[in-house]
């Protein structure tokens, strides 16, 4: 004869776990809510309960005693997620500092981390514990962008907000359209480079390298809101190159004034400069701030396709950069995405009358 079962609502909260049941959402405290109101009822032995909540026998009769001794509380209580575990070794400030360090790259390895918190809050931790802080802040090595020392930080957060005062500040003439372009060069040559490829496991990708020094400049510009291109392939930079480039964008619309944005290289003409296309104009980006220029993205591109291969001659790289120009020529979209959204506000709120896009 089976042993009789021991009463199971001894803490009388049977009402309790009815409510509970109608208001948790599906998991693992529905689960045991379930299987002891199961229990409650008195119909079902613990084989069909175990078999109706999909779980052991042994596991039915240990959630049933924990229900016995402490209730609906005891019941639903998980080590895991309502412990709030030990008291973090790291202070406030600690913490936001470490937010503040990752933000601007400041350690290339998790030792560095790892003394910097030694040394400056008295704080050590194992490797490993370091480690899981990094993943749980989504921190990741990434190949920081090139800055130089002279570069004034206020500059270019200044010229995203003042572009359209400096293109009206221009004074230009009312009754006549206007094209804005963005202008840089590239570089490039025999002596080849390499960026990262995909893999397998276990197998590093070899890619052919050589040493030779022959080198060719492209000059490129990007309309902004035109969906257009310009390019021109030359020997060396110097001014006579960029007024030849300059003449050619304005050939392509004779009838607008086309305002330039360029760095300020010694090569570019500033605006008022004699040399200059009597319907050209120019605006200068801040020193060492490439990342104003969307050409770059441009180049970005270009890079990838001249990556990882040795050309004979400086004619046979020119052939595949020729080729891969083209694509921009005859895709406006690929055109259009390189522009950044606050160029093109900035460009259309300086003024109806100044910026006519199309």
């Amino acid at each position: 004869m089976a042993r009789p079962r021991a009463k199971l609502d001894r803490c009388g909260e049977a009402d309790l776990v009815r409510r509970r049941l109608h208001t948790e959402p599906p998991g693992a405290r529905r689960e045991r809510l379930l299987a002891v109101q199961l229990g409650l009822q008195g119909e079902l032995g613990l084989d069909r309960i175990a078999q109706a909540v999909g779980r052991s026998r042994a596991t039915i009769q240990t959630w049933f005693n924990t229900y016995r001794q402490g209730g609906v509380d005891a019941l639903l209580y998980d080590a895991r997620s309502d412990n709030p575990g030990r008291p973090s070794e790291l202070s406030g400030a600690a913490l936001a500092e470490l937010q503040k360090d990752l933000e601007a790259g400041r350690w290339r390895s998790v030792p560095q981390l790892q003394r910097w918190l030694a040394q400056t809050h008295g704080v050590k931790l194992v490797l490993s514990s370091l480690y899981d802080r990094l993943g749980k802040a989504c921190a990741r090595l990434r190949v920081p962008r090139k800055s130089h020392v002279k570069k004034d930080p206020a500059a270019a957060p200044e010229f995203r907000t003042d572009l359209a005062a400096k293109l009206t500040a221009l004074a230009l003439p009312p009754g006549r359209p206007v094209r804005l372009w963005v202008l840089d060069e590239m570089r490039y040559g025999l002596h080849g480079f390499t960026r990262r490829v995909w893999g397998l496991p276990g197998h590093r990708p070899i890619v052919p390298t050589q040493q030779k020094y022959q080198w060719g400049f492209v000059y490129g510009a990007v309309g902004v809101g035109l969906s257009r291109t310009e390019f021109l392939l030359t020997e060396t930079l110097d001014q006579a190159h960029s007024v030849e480039f300059y003449r050619q964008i304005s050939r392509g619309d004779p009838a607008a004034l086309h305002v330039l944005i360029q760095d300020g290289a010694g090569f570019h003409l500033r605006d008022g400069d004699p040399g200059l296309p009597d319907h050209v104009r120019v605006v200068t980006l801040p020193a060492y701030s490439p990342e104003l220029n969307p050409i770059e993205g441009l180049w970005d591109q270009i890079k990838d396709s001249l990556c990882n291969r040795v050309f004979d001659t400086l004619a046979e790289l020119e052939a595949v950069l020729q080729t891969e120009l083209q694509r921009f020529w005859q895709d406006a979209r690929r055109v259009h995405s390189l522009v950044f959204d606050w160029l093109l506000a900035q460009a259309n709120s300086s003024s109806r009358a100044v910026i006519l896009l199309y």
